[in-house]
């Protein structure tokens, strides 16, 4: 009987070289199939975050305008040294869960971008402060920068350096194409024609649902710039760059330089408007003119709507609802979104 068994357990075998071999081959195989799947699951998971995100902050206007009848304001005119105004972003966190940083904050004698020839007010509430639903979590960008402070901000108590968020979404002031848009030499069009706009000598009010007169579910409000602004060389080859419009001083807490519409100091923050396609691939860093930084860096008035979600980027319209647009839609059909009352029929498909 023991002879039995030792004759039996010499006679198995285990698997060859070769064999061993085709195993692996296979679960390498089988792992190269389903990597993608779960990398196309997880963009899935990021970009309906991101849409809530989106979501969130359309509601938010639609409660900003209930509360006061007008939608925030993109920015204002005002001291542009020492007094430089708040962006829309601020003026609708009490409507994203954030009272208490609201509550804080003064508007009047404050420069909301804590340049190092103002004082920051709010330097306490905002140092710091990251609100999850004004990040893309597709987002490859960094979502804070870090500002030195004034030596009046500094008076007050605060650090030397200042942190604040970069916002992945941007409001939408319009069409660089609408005829009653002005020429600013120093950041591009002067756009007044979409639903988040700046108050200046040009333009006194901000807008109400009922000036939105080509409907509200055809015109977009805030638009995504999560992702880089790429530049193609003459090589083939890409350089890319972080030009969102939130990415100067005061992050998204500042509303620009709040100069007049022709003044270098009219440098508008957390907007933009429509001079390019969606993901626009440029040829230089600075043309056409108002898509990147001008004037010591500062974004200009048309920087490039962007995502890191594949084949386009998602836009909340003035009825709240978000849409995904594709970076492959005319941009004729885009320029009319971004205009309020350009008084055209959008083809039902296009959106």
């Amino acid at each position: 009987m023991v002879a039995f068994s030792t004759r039996r357990f010499q006679n198995r075998r285990g698997f060859t070289l070769v064999e061993l071999l085709v195993v692996i081959a296979i679960i390498g195989v089988l792992v190269g199939l389903l990597l993608p799947a779960v990398q196309a699951a997880r963009e899935a998971a990021r970009r309906m975050s991101c849409s809530n995100n989106m979501k969130q902050l359309g509601l938010a206007l639609h409660m900003y305008h209930d509360t006061n009848q007008r939608m925030p304001p993109a920015s204002f005119v005002a001291d542009v040294t020492t007094n430089r105004p708040a962006s829309w972003l601020v003026r609708i966190l009490p409507y994203m869960e954030q009272s208490a940083a609201y509550n804080l904050s003064t508007f009047s004698g404050t420069d909301w971008a804590s340049r190092s020839d103002g004082t920051n007010l709010n330097w306490l509430p905002y140092n710091g402060l990251v609100v999850p639903s004004l990040a893309c979590p597709s987002s490859p960008l960094p979502g804070t920068r870090v500002d030195p402070a004034s030596a009046g901000t500094i008076a007050l108590g605060a650090p030397a350096e200042l942190e604040v968020q970069i916002s992945s979404y941007v409001g939408v002031n319009g069409d660089y194409n609408e005829d009653n848009s002005q020429w600013n030499g120093y950041h591009g069009m002067s756009d007044y024609n979409g639903i988040i706009v700046p108050v200046d000598d040009r333009n006194r009010l901000t807008v109400r649902f009922a000036s939105i007169t080509d409907g509200t579910s055809q015109t977009v409000a805030i638009g995504e710039q999560s992702n880089f602004t790429r530049v193609r060389l003459a090589d083939g080859t890409f350089d890319k760059y972080d030009q969102r419009a939130s990415n100067w001083w005061g992050g998204a807490w500042s509303g620009g330089g709040g100069g007049t519409s022709t003044d270098s100091e009219a440098y508008w923050m957390n907007i933009s408007s429509s001079r390019v396609g969606i993901n626009y691939v440029a040829t230089s860093r600075y043309s056409p003119h108002g898509i990147g930084p001008y004037w010591y860096g500062r974004p200009g008035h048309h920087s490039i709507f962007t995502s890191a979600h594949p084949g386009g980027a998602q836009f909340t319209l003035g009825d709240g609802s978000v849409r995904f647009l594709s970076e492959n839609m005319r941009f004729e059909i885009f320029s009319l979104l971004t205009n309020r009352a350009d008084g055209q029929v959008v083809p039902g498909d296009s959106i």
